[in-house]
């Protein structure tokens, strides 16, 4: 049974090593995917922290004035003082300084997709494949789980963990890859299986079956005899008293006048940087007409809420992102240190086929 399994293992992680190193590579890059782009660009997202910012509806006429049209339909409000509110109109994006109004620049959607840390967001989900992509990276998601499992299951019966740095290179690598695997094995199963979920709307849906009662669909935009819409500063005021204690993290201003204003909203203990929490206005009357609160949600919910902040390692900040980091690390140096034990191994295959052929 063991060697059986060592042999699955070992065949598996062979066929599935490349594209693996891939997967691994790119999400170990996109714990900084943010940070990456703020670097590269830092002229679109560094300012002078003021003594407060101004009203967003000043920072939108100014970002009108610089782009006349089409309408501005979501405004991204930071979560730090240094950065730039981020406006989206069309397929264009504005940069401005919050306390200031100056518009720092702006660009395109199609020039977004370009930037690296966009890349290699597309490239870690669906290899720049699009569906077809995407459903690859579904099974190395599987393929990844399956191996660090089986790997742990093989570890345990020699239960090899120390590197004998005084040894050949070989057992080096050798040692580097069970150690590394194992101390890395939890941390690797709770992305991989974190990652399935993402993947696979089935799944979803059974953990949504946890909940008493089924989520409710977002409400539409009730039809009102008024052409005069609210402003977006009214918006993130009455998104501020619907649910006391979140932070407005994005308001959402679609074109369309039978779909209400959104405003999405992030309490202190939430860990997607998003937030989950909703606020659904009447876009004319002001009318709050659902709240949708992630400290209201059912076990099914939560979990749901929670599955993008456990697979990036957002679960606790800075702490949980480091650990994911180094675990992605490992997950892509198994790729190499097993695929250098398969070759280092050939000979001593082979001698064991002869012998049995004898």
């Amino acid at each position: 049974m063991h060697q059986a399994l060592v042999i699955f293992h070992r065949w598996l992680a062979l066929i599935a090593s490349a594209l693996v190193l891939v997967v691994a590579t790119t999400g170990a890059a996109l714990v900084f995917e943010g940070a990456i782009d703020r670097g590269l660009h830092p002229a679109l997202w560094r300012v002078a922290p003021g003594a407060a910012p101004m009203s967003i509806d000043s920072l939108m006429a100014r970002a009108r004035a610089a782009v006349p049209a089409p309408p501005i339909t979501g405004v991204t409000i930071p979560p730090v003082a240094d950065r730039a509110y981020l406006m989206q109109t069309g397929a264009i994006q504005i940069f401005v300084d919050p306390y200031t109004g100056v518009v720092l620049g702006r660009r395109t959607v199609e020039e977004w997709n370009r930037t690296l840390p966009r890349r290699l967001h597309v490239l870690h989900v669906s290899l720049m494949a699009s569906k077809i992509g995407s459903e690859v990276v579904a099974i190395i998601t599987m393929s990844s789980f399956v191996l660090v499992l089986t790997g742990a299951i093989i570890w345990w019966r020699d239960k090899l963990w120390r590197v004998r740095w005084s040894a050949s290179w070989k057992r080096i690598l050798f040692d580097l890859h069970h150690s590394l695997g194992v101390f890395a094995s939890v941390i690797l199963i709770i992305v991989s299986a974190s990652g399935l979920f993402i993947h696979y709307p089935r799944l979803n849906a059974l953990m949504y079956k946890l909940d008493q009662t089924p989520s409710p669909r977002p409400p539409r935009q009730p039809a009102t005899a008024g052409v005069q819409q609210i402003s977006a500063g009214s918006l993130y005021r009455v998104a501020l008293t619907a649910l006391p204690g979140a932070r407005v993290v994005f308001v959402n201003l679609p074109p369309k006048v039978d779909q209400p204003y959104v405003a999405a909203m992030r309490f202190p203990e939430d860990h997607t940087p998003g937030g989950r929490s909703r606020v659904f206005v009447d876009r004319f009357t002001g009318a709050v007409l659902s709240a949708v609160s992630t400290r209201r949600a059912e076990p099914g919910t939560r979990l749901g809420n929670s599955i993008r902040s456990i697979h990036t390692g957002d679960l606790f900040g800075k702490p949980t992102e480091m650990i994911w980091l180094a675990a992605a690390i490992v997950l892509a140096s198994q790729t190499i240190t097993g695929v250098a034990m398969w070759w280092n191994g050939r000979a001593a295959r082979a001698a064991l086929r002869r012998a049995g052929r004898a």
